[in-house]
């Protein structure tokens, strides 16, 4: 049986919103992990499929516009890494021979996709929020 993707207090970012979307990326990644055989499921997987990709859309959006909100320094660079996933969402979709395959090569690039973007690109974002926090607590603090 292939390995879950395993929501950890690691994946954590401490902002609510993006952590439920994570969350929820997790638990689409693992309903099309536990199909033991697409081809006899083949609508459901595919249905599931594209909601997969419409949320990693909907979600890269909503990202980007919390990062925009909060002048986040490093928005090109982090925009440019949900384009690549994009892409490489859609180069998998096209580059395979059968549902087997697809559901294969999925396991393996959504524990990239998601867990790594999340425990590293993600988390800069986290660091740069607490920073931000430290910084205006500490100016707060020298004003009074």
């Amino acid at each position: 049986m292939p390995e879950r993707m395993k929501w950890t207090k690691d994946c954590r970012l401490g902002i609510d919103q993006i952590d439920s979307q994570h969350r929820l990326l997790f638990a689409i990644a693992n309903e099309l992990i536990d199909f033991e055989n697409p081809a006899e499921e083949a609508p459901e997987f595919k249905f599931l499929l594209n909601h997969l990709r419409q949320y990693v859309n909907e979600h890269f959006k909503n990202e980007e516009k919390f990062m925009q909100d909060i002048q986040y320094p490093d928005l090109d660079e982090h925009i440019q890494k949900h384009q690549v996933i994009i892409e490489e969402i859609n180069g998998l979709l096209k580059g395979v021979k059968s549902l087997d395959e697809l559901k294969d090569r999925l396991e393996i690039q959504m524990n990239k996709w998601i867990k790594e973007h999340i425990l590293t690109e993600d988390k800069k974002l986290q660091e740069w929020i607490q920073i931000v926090k430290k910084d205006k607590d500490t100016v707060q603090i020298t004003a009074e």
